[in-house]
């Protein structure tokens, strides 16, 4: 079987596709048939297309990961033309009963065990005017008074991202969403900082499917007096720090890497094809 990963490719290689994360797991579990040859998408058997994209059909297979689902997309209008759409959160903005979540997922080898800790947090993801980030200038400028912050500039290289989120001793993941009411998605930046830890993040709904435990493998906060508390809980105690770290750690590499997310797709393109 020869499964097409189609995503727009970065032409800077400012920062890396799910796709580039695909085939960099298929690299590592030596699958020789997830292929990157440039051919033309339409003259594929079997065809996944990832967020970001133009939309290509397979001549076998047609599949469709929606990765921003609370975002405004064009992507829903696909649902009914391809034959599996996959959505990396929980809460997608129009659900189809055919849909299948499939979350976003780490990359194990970004992993810094050796950085110097030289800040209290680090600030995962974008911030700025844009609805769907105030919420974390909001929290920023919150913890700035108490604690060393430091921010993540847009589109770092995954390697320097990673570098950067390294030096905090605690990793604060805040998901972007569209009203105040409403809990984000789970993010890729939850997965990445989970295979680094410690992480201290947004409640979601989609926390309680990953097979995590909360206090164990993460801390969660669902208001300011919460985040504060954990965050000075964390910050006091090292060994608690290293201890949800390595569980963190533990259940992202045992769950949630991308060779995890590249099997259970490969899985289900198979068991479609040869349903009757």
């Amino acid at each position: 079987m020869n499964l097409y990963l189609n995503s727009e490719k970065d032409e800077g290689l400012v920062t890396w596709t799910k796709k580039d994360y695909l085939l960099a797991a298929a690299e590592r579990l030596g699958l020789d048939f997830v292929k990157d040859d440039n051919a033309i998408p339409g003259e594929k058997d079997y065809v996944l297309n990832i967020q970001p994209c133009v939309i290509h059909k397979g001549k076998e297979w047609t599949g469709l990961w929606h990765i921003d689902v609370q975002l405004d997309s064009d992507f829903p209008d696909y649902y009914k033309d391809v034959d599996s759409v996959f959505v990396a959160s929980s809460m997608g903005i129009r659900p189809i009963p055919s849909q299948i979540v499939m979350f976003q997922a780490c990359d194990p080898t970004f992993h810094r065990p050796e950085a110097e800790k030289t800040h209290d947090l680090v600030f995962c993801g974008s911030m700025g005017p844009v609805t769907i980030y105030k919420e974390r200038a909001r929290l920023f400028a919150l913890l700035e008074n108490k604690y060393d912050c430091a921010t993540v500039p847009d589109r770092n290289p995954p390697n320097k991202y990673i570098d950067i989120i390294s030096t905090a001793r605690v990793q604060l993941v805040q998901p972007g969403f569209t009203k105040k009411s409403e809990c984000g998605m789970c993010a890729q930046r939850f997965f990445e900082c989970l295979g680094i830890g410690p992480v201290l993040c947004a409640y979601s709904p989609d926390l309680d499917l990953l097979g995590l435990v909360e206090g164990r493998d993460y801390l969660a906060y669902r208001d300011d007096k919460e985040l504060i508390s954990n965050m000075d809980k964390l910050l006091a105690s090292k060994k608690l720090r290293d201890r949800i770290a390595k569980s963190g750690r533990q259940m992202a590499l045992h769950l949630h890497s991308y060779e995890h997310r590249l099997i259970s797709i490969i899985n289900h393109v198979q068991s479609t094809i040869r349903t009757p």
